[in-house]
């Protein structure tokens, strides 16, 4: 059957549908069946994302992963470079035919998911919240999104390795004194990977999920590691099981970003140290390893750099864990001690206002670098990390002459 005469689909949601700004619903799924014009019928397989522009508002509380949605509209022409190294088809849906909503461990899913959302829904830093706890941005304010994308710290908001860490801390320091280590590892686990399922299975949180249990396995085996083999590992294992997802520029920049850290901030944070607070020292190393890293990958599919981000998404990785934290502190309390969770809302007011000038100063000095060259960035990385690998090397040396001496 051609595509230009597809007018009919059925499909199975394998993410939650997500508002985008210009009031469309937008999601991906696998296709059941295409029919035509005349009613001709076929069974179909693969993925395709999906616009829905019928009701989307309505829509959204409804369609969840897992949903079946029967849907008339139209595949729009297929374009290159939109992110992806293998452009997914994309189907424009005028009108929603039926919507099944989904069922068993998957509807379960998405009712906790909705009463969180509902939760911090109209809060003045909810929707800054629900972005950072659960990935959903349907309510984060648009200017707070167009200044995360100026000051180049768009990478803050997006669910990773940060956001999974601050959980297993915590869980970490409520549980390891009545558990034991072992004990709360097995537990920490456990809820790490219910947070990933409520939250998506997203490149990048399933590659944190997955270099937790293989650090596990090898802290339970006796085995030591090192943080590079397992990055390898998990990227093998991952590219196993996802390899369209793997095809995403989210998961080439989640390891590339990752591998700038492990290898640059160790030589970065020596050069600085002594110069700075040590938790601002060890944010901006961490900010510096991951633009070094991600910066050729940005200008080959963006064409456009915004470098205060490495001092700005250094200062608003502190705040956003810090965020974290009371948002986690506050949804607690506000099943628990309902009264308690007004004095937490009230900081948490006060640490979005901070985040918030933050932004708008980090956009008001922002320097755009457009039109920038692949290629030209790539070389500039490696001079950069050449540079600090350099500057550890003279800072060592240095210092043992002068303990010799």
């Amino acid at each position: 059957m051609p595509v230009e005469s597809i007018k009919r689909i059925e499909i199975r949601l394998i993410n939650d549908a997500h508002l985008l700004p210009k009031g469309s619903l937008s999601g991906q799924g696998l296709v059941r069946y295409c029919e035509d014009s005349r009613g001709l019928r076929i069974s179909s397989r693969g993925i395709i994302n999906i616009l829905i522009s019928d009701s989307a508002l309505a829509l959204r509380d409804l369609a969840g992963q897992g949903s079946t949605l029967l849907v008339e509209g139209s595949f729009l022409p297929s374009k290159d470079g939109n992110g992806d190294a293998a452009p997914i088809p994309t189907f424009a849906a005028s009108r929603v035919v039926k919507l099944w909503g989904p069922s068993g461990l998957e509807k379960l899913r998405f009712t906790l998911r909705k009463s969180l959302v509902q939760q911090l829904r109209g809060l003045e830093w909810g929707g800054f919240a629900a972005a950072l706890l659960l990935g959903f941005r349907d309510e984060l304010d648009q200017e707070v999104t167009a200044l995360y994308r100026k000051t180049g710290s768009s990478h803050v908001l997006a669910l990773s390795g940060m956001h999974l860490g601050i959980i297993a801390a915590l869980l970490a320091f409520v549980l390891r004194k009545p558990l034991g280590i072992r004990m709360s590892l097995f537990v920490s686990l456990g809820v790490l990977f219910v947070y990933v399922y409520l939250a998506g299975f997203q490149p990048s949180l399933s590659r944190s999920l997955l270099m937790y249990i293989l650090m596990l396995l090898c802290f339970f085996q006796g085995i030591p590691f090192s943080l590079l083999p397992i990055i390898g590992l998990s990227f093998i294992i991952q590219l196993l099981i996802d390899p369209v997802g793997m095809a995403s520029l989210s998961a080439m920049l989640s390891y590339a970003a990752l591998t700038g850290i492990v290898l640059l901030s160790p030589p970065i944070l020596d050069v600085v140290k002594g110069r700075l607070p040590q938790a601002l020292a060890a944010s901006l190393a961490t900010s510096l390893g991951a633009f070094t890293a991600t910066a050729p990958l940005v200008a080959g599919f963006f064409g456009v750099l915004y470098p205060i981000g490495i001092f700005v998404g250094a200062l608003l990785g502190v705040l956003a864990s810090l965020f974290m934290i009371g948002s986690i502190l506050y949804l607690t309390v506000s099943y628990i001690l309902p009264p308690v969770s007004t004095f937490v809302g009230l900081g948490l007011e006060v640490l979005y206002r901070i985040h918030l000038l933050l932004l708008r100063y980090g956009a008001n000095i922002s320097v755009e670098w457009k039109n920038i060259n692949w290629v030209i960035t790539g070389l500039g990385s490696l001079a950069m990390a050449s540079l600090f690998v350099y500057g550890q090397y003279r800072g060592k040396t240095k210092r043992t002459l002068t303990a010799l001496d």
